[in-house]
């Protein structure tokens, strides 16, 4: 008998298993190129908004600020990003690569664009369609937990 998942739960439950396997192959490939993957994301993100501050990060990842605080504090021991002054706002600061994490992403991008190549054939749509549903997905996700914070991690 074959079963299927409601519609109230099928889009978060096959985004969940998307995400695990993501996360399993990206993991895998960035280990077999020499590269450490914990973390590796979102250091991507820092690449991406940099020079960027940690209520930005938690806006554009849709992470709790304490999961960004912990993120940041773990980076910054490992040497991989850099705190600098925000001069429009001095009780914040900004965050930029520093120059050992900009080399963890340059080494580490081609090994994900490498395992994205080696998936795409299999893709019955245009990539682009794909981003932009998943950023669609991923913002929707946090302005719900925006609107009732009392709901994540529960």
């Amino acid at each position: 008998m074959a079963r299927e998942w409601d519609s109230d739960t099928a889009l978060l439950q096959e985004t969940y298993s998307v995400g695990a396997l993501v996360a399993s192959f990206v993991n895998a490939e960035l280990r077999a190129g020499g590269v450490d993957p914990q973390l590796f994301s979102f250091l991507g993100w820092i690449h991406l908004l940099e020079p960027v501050t940690p209520g930005q990060l938690a806006v554009e990842t849709g992470m709790p600020p304490t999961t960004i605080r912990d993120y940041l504090r773990r980076l910054t021991e490992r040497g991989d990003i850099a705190r600098l002054p925000n001069a429009a706002d001095g009780r914040s600061y900004l965050i930029k690569l520093s120059a050992r994490g900009r080399r963890l992403v340059e080494r580490g991008r081609p090994l994900v664009a490498g395992l994205f190549h080696r998936m795409e054939p299999y893709l019955e749509r245009p990539p682009d369609e794909y981003v932009e549903r998943a950023r669609e997905l991923r913002q929707a996700l946090a302005a719900s937990a925006a609107a009732e914070p009392s709901a994540r991690g529960a």
